[in-house]
């Protein structure tokens, strides 16, 4: 049964599709929807995963790693979110953090202005009181009860695909069950934190990665809660960013290095990065690269990676 809230969003959701020029949509919710969607052009799916919110926009930044879900004009146009979600303005997120801590007591100082904004959340720097610089990762006001409404709209709209070709095809429900479970995880930022602490170990003891290559940024334990994660500070900037501007990047080098970075994760510890798009693998002022917001994790078991292993073996011979 839908409630008034999410009456109310049906409409802006069928709202922004109209706007935008997508009528399958509005088709498919009344019931008179062809079989297969008609998949809107990729400049205009971007723009209106834009429209519909961080959550929406979480959705797109993930279809943009599935090169076996679009065709690859979807993911250069989806590619483009991965740096476009809005931040919430400096007085509504003081405001937001002074219910979850004190900041005098605990800071320095705090820059209010992002520097970077996500889905769940936006990160500020920050200083400590014993003059230590730190990233400030802080949820955004209100995102819980955003998720809980989108993702329920989500997983009907999910269900009445599912009905077409393309729905069974790609199991349309089990991807959004998948990404409803994943991102409600997000919401609570010491699982992040966790996921972090864990990725740093495990990377830490590979015998492919130098600690000069290859960072993950520490947690500051004491100061993280579920809605305010607080890390080491990282100076540098994404990864794209720093291959087409003035730096001497090594692109082979780089490539080999996060080959061995993410074969590391797959197939020896089974624990992996889950939202690997370029806006999270930071290049460093000083040559290393980092990896950035765990707050989405994979998980293989032994049966699985060693079946990936024979694959990949097999592929070889």
């Amino acid at each position: 049964m839908l409630t008034p809230n999410l009456i109310s969003r049906q409409g802006e959701i069928v709202e922004v599709f109209l706007r935008h020029g997508w009528d399958y949509m509005r088709r498919l919710l009344v019931g008179k929807a062809p079989e297969e969607p008609d998949i809107p052009p990729p400049a205009v799916l971007r723009n209106i995963l834009t429209d519909l919110g961080p959550v929406y926009i979480k959705f797109g930044q993930l279809l943009s790693t599935r090169p076996d879900l679009l065709p690859p004009a979807y993911i250069d146009a989806l590619s483009a979110l991965q740096s476009t979600v809005p931040p919430v303005d400096a007085v509504t997120i003081q405001a937001f953090l002074r219910q979850q801590l004190n900041p005098e007591e605990v800071f320095a100082a705090v820059d209010y202005g992002a520097i970077a904004s996500g889905s769940i959340g936006q990160v500020h720097r920050a200083t400590l009181k014993n003059g230590q610089p730190v990233a400030l990762k802080i949820q955004r006001p209100g995102i819980e009860v955003q998720v809980r409404r989108d993702m329920a709209l989500i997983r009907d709209i999910a269900k009445l695909v599912s009905s077409t070709q393309f729905g069974q095809r790609y199991n349309v429900v089990a991807l959004a069950d998948e990404f409803s479970s994943a991102l409600k995880a997000e919401l609570d930022f010491t699982t992040e934190a966790t996921y972090t602490d864990q990725l740093r170990q495990n990377l830490a003891k590979s015998p492919w990665i130098a600690p000069n290559q290859l960072t993950i940024p520490e947690i500051i334990w004491p100061l993280t809660q579920p809605k305010v994660l607080v890390m080491q500070w990282l100076d540098g900037q994404p990864i794209l960013a720093a291959s087409m501007g003035r730096q001497l990047v090594d692109r082979n080098a780089l490539s080999q290095l996060l080959f061995r970075t993410f074969f590391q994760q797959y197939f020896i510890d089974g624990f992996f990065h889950a939202d690997p798009h370029p806006g999270n693998i930071f290049y460093l002022n000083d040559g290393r690269l980092a990896l950035l917001d765990c707050g989405m994790m994979g998980r293989l078991d032994p049966r699985t990676r060693a079946t990936l292993t024979e694959m990949v073996l097999a592929i070889i011979s």
